[in-house]
């Protein structure tokens, strides 16, 4: 059951990266930047767009799909963090997933990964959040609601 659960989730990840139309994959995105120079020295100009979840209600156990673009709109190559997170209807802020990632000038990356809503995570809106920073500063931030009941 539980390896039926997998395959399915994964499916549904696939589905939704091959399905996302491709004015989305091409957006720059909201979460505005700053322009400037980019590397590690938290400067830098970044997009990104608003994260697709592959259910937009939940339950407590269940595993759900994050997917969003980051876009390097910097002139020159850069490196920024990459932050996937979400914060549950109690303010409990979980980190999901933040490499660290090399951009070249104009450069947009897809990011997709998956989570697992933890057993004891308060009921109601919790909040899904894709951020680019450069080094401390954050560059650009978009979120999205996932229902939990």
């Amino acid at each position: 059951m539980r390896n039926y659960i997998i395959k399915s989730v994964l499916a549904l990840v696939c589905l939704a990266l091959i399905s996302m139309p491709l004015s989305a994959q091409n957006a720059k995105g909201g979460g505005g930047g700053k322009p400037g120079g980019g590397g590690t020295g938290g400067s830098g100009c970044a997009f990104v767009t608003v994260p697709s979840l592959s259910y937009s209600t939940a339950s407590p156990g269940w595993t759900i799909g994050v997917f969003g673009r980051v876009t390097n709109c910097s002139t020159g190559r850069a490196t920024y963090t990459v932050t996937i997170s979400s914060t549950s209807s109690c303010g409990e802020e979980t980190i999901i997933a933040s490499p660290v990632v090399t951009f070249r000038a104009g450069e947009g990356k897809l990011f997709s990964t998956s989570y697992v809503i933890p057993s004891d995570t308060c009921l109601g809106p919790m909040t899904v959040s894709l951020s680019a920073y450069s080094g401390s500063t954050l560059l650009a931030r978009e979120s999205t609601i996932l229902t939990l009941q």
